[in-house]
């Protein structure tokens, strides 16, 4: 599995508190079958070189303890978005996702500015692939769907918080993460999950339970698994395109060789939305 949104860097921003929170992180991280992560720092203004200079101090520190859990930790940074970025990335800052054409944004928790759906569209005319950061949590995206699923149909990347399929965030948070997720199935958005976590609490400790809720609930639920959490981000760090769920399943291994093309789609009913739209 591959980890793309988490805090991993000691005393950087609000997620790990120290080298020794870090190490607990990655001793969860490879306990849960990660093997690749990218530590994204908060960055709410362009990149400096004396913050830059510091992530790569940090990864630097970071990456021969990783290695001893048999984890490989790459640099990349959780943008605000704002009106610049694309001109800013396009120019040569460095903040990119590892080096490649994805790029982690987030947006406030409350309220859609006005400059969201603009910003999103010139990261990628300029070539890069916009990974909206845990849409599932904003407020407006809860009351309006639709605002996360037609940036998504546009070509951002939805990066839902593992937790919250556990309802580490409360039930709101929950009933947006399973509604995103099924629609984006049915309308060809492409998906990463990910933990976005700050420490090795509860966050971290809750993405199995998560996972497994989506295996347990969510037809083809492997396979949506491995989809979202390995073949997206291993896609997005490769910049290459990212394959939709319902053509990549068709050729993907299937447990006891059923054929997925001869069961009509669950997603609402195993998702609790019997009777609604996808569109909402």
């Amino acid at each position: 599995m591959i980890d793309l949104h988490l805090h991993l860097l000691p005393e950087i921003d609000d997620g790990s508190s120290s080298l020794q929170m870090s190490r607990a992180m990655l001793e969860s991280l490879a306990r849960q079958g990660v093997t690749r992560v990218v530590a994204t720092p908060h960055l709410m203004q362009p990149l400096t070189d004396d913050y830059h200079h510091l992530a790569l101090s940090l990864l630097d520190q970071i990456r021969p303890l990783a290695a001893t859990h048999g984890v490989s930790v790459d640099l990349g940074y959780e943008h605000l978005l704002a009106p610049g970025l694309a001109a800013r990335l396009h120019a040569g800052e460095p903040s990119n996702m590892a080096g490649g054409s994805a790029v982690l944004v987030e947006l406030p928790f409350v309220g859609w500015p006005w400059h969201a759906d603009s910003s999103l569209f010139a990261l990628r005319v300029a070539g890069f692939t916009p990974i909206l950061a845990h849409p599932e949590r904003y407020l407006e995206v809860q009351k309006q769907p639709e605002l996360a699923l037609v940036a998504g149909e546009q070509g951002t990347v939805l990066q839902l918080t593992s937790g919250s399929f556990a309802g580490v965030y409360g039930k709101a948070v929950e009933r947006s993460a399973r509604h995103l997720l099924a629609a984006a199935i049915e309308r060809d958005i492409a998906v990463v999950l990910a933990s976005d976590a700050h420490s090795d609490g509860h966050r971290l400790s809750s993405v199995p339970e998560g996972l497994q809720w989506i295996r347990r609930k969510v037809e083809d639920g492997d396979l949506v698994v491995e989809w979202a959490n390995g073949v997206v981000p291993s896609k997005l760090l490769q910049s290459e395109p990212v394959p939709p769920f319902q053509r990549w399943a068709q050729t993907a291994a299937r447990p006891g060789g059923s054929d997925r093309r001869s069961r009509p789609p669950l997603w609402k009913k195993a998702l609790g939305l019997a009777g609604r739209s996808g569109r909402g």
